[in-house]
């Protein structure tokens, strides 16, 4: 693996970081964010070998050397180079605390014993409890020579800012799904609906209720998840009521996070929908090249009723859509809003 395989899914990202590889001028602390853990944990890990192989490449670790074969080893998880320390939440409460950063800090000041550089990983970085938090700031202030700190998050709004201040933000953009999601389906249907129906109200109220029933489905679906994750079940007669709300506020976090990842995976198949129908209205419409290869004579029979000009006004609604549920606009109205727009009774961005 190198840097070729996450250009394939984050070619910005990919690109940065071999640049700043190449120009030597790499920052000490970068933050990773966006929406998916796993390419960021894997940037993460092609960007330690990368630091540490012994026969670099342009593109990234040679994937032979003892450096790479021990930072890909996938026991355990995160590899055994003695040189990349992954820290991850490991509390009941799923938080990283004081102790691991204080683990953390105390490697990053060794000297390396086999690669050239010590890398420290924050996996879920929001996750850091304040107090370490507080106590990691001054090693990201004045960073231990040869170290890099990597910090990964879905959520870096949760992080301290004067955490978020000392590192480099690097924004990672939506992974592409490799399928649509079955469970979305309905949605799909609606939307098809919706975009054919030629300016129905009727259309645009069914699919926000099919929409909100979805949400509401998953809401359903992850609280009970959660629970179980964090075993409360096992805690219900504890008797400190402080221990008992710190935990609640936990578990409502946690729901939180995992219902806006769902949100926003719902999202992300509208949008290619819509991305598919743009590519129909210009011609490019071979099965290969669709993502919702299942919907192609839909597709098409909506691509001969649309201009160009509408099918980009319609991408630009779920993108709108997804920024608005970003910065915590009422939920409702944003959805409300903007399917109004897909039918053509809301102006564009009526919202922003």
């Amino acid at each position: 693996m190198s840097f070729k395989d996450l250009s394939k899914t984050q070619p910005a990202v990919a690109a940065v970081l071999q640049r700043s590889l190449a120009n030597q001028r790499l920052a000490h602390a970068l933050l990773f964010s966006g929406d998916g853990i796993e390419d960021m944990e894997l940037a993460a890990r092609e960007l330690a070998k990368a630091v540490n192989c012994e026969s670099p490449r342009k593109d990234g670790g040679c994937d032979r050397c003892e450096s790479c074969r021990k930072i890909d080893a996938s026991t355990p998880p995160g590899g055994l180079h003695p040189d990349v320390q992954w820290i991850r939440p490991e509390s009941k409460s799923r938080r990283i605390d004081i102790e691991q950063m204080r683990e953390l800090e105390k490697t990053l000041h060794l000297k390396p014993a086999l690669g050239g550089v010590k890398v420290g990983i924050l996996v879920e970085a929001d996750r850091l409890v304040h107090a370490a938090a507080n106590a990691f700031l001054k090693t990201l202030e004045e960073p231990p020579d040869r170290s890099l700190i990597l910090l990964l998050s879905t959520e870096p709004q949760q992080l301290l800012e004067t955490v978020r201040s000392r590192c480099q933000r690097l924004q990672f953009g939506a992974s592409t799904p490799r399928e649509p999601n079955p469970a979305h389906a309905a949605v799909v249907e609606g939307l098809l609906a919706l975009l054919g129906a030629g300016g129905s109200v009727l259309a645009a109220y069914r699919l926000l209720g099919v929409i909100r029933a979805f949400l509401d489905g998953e809401k359903k679906r992850i609280e009970p998840e959660i629970e179980q994750r964090l075993q409360l079940e096992r805690y219900r007669d504890v008797a400190d009521k402080e221990w008992k709300e710190k935990m609640e506020d936990e578990m409502a976090a946690q729901v939180e996070a995992e219902y806006r990842r769902s949100r926003a995976a719902l999202v992300v198949t509208m949008d290619w929908l819509l991305r598919d129908l743009l590519m129909c209205v210009q011609g490019g419409d071979g099965a290969k090249r669709l993502f919702h290869r299942d919907r192609r004579d839909a597709l098409r029979g909506l691509a001969a009723k649309l201009t160009l000009e509408r099918a980009l006004d319609n991408l630009a609604a779920i993108e709108d859509l997804h920024d608005q549920i970003e910065r915590n606009v009422n939920e409702s109205l944003a959805l409300e809003m903007t399917l109004l727009r897909l039918s053509g009774l809301a102006p564009a961005r009526a919202l922003a």
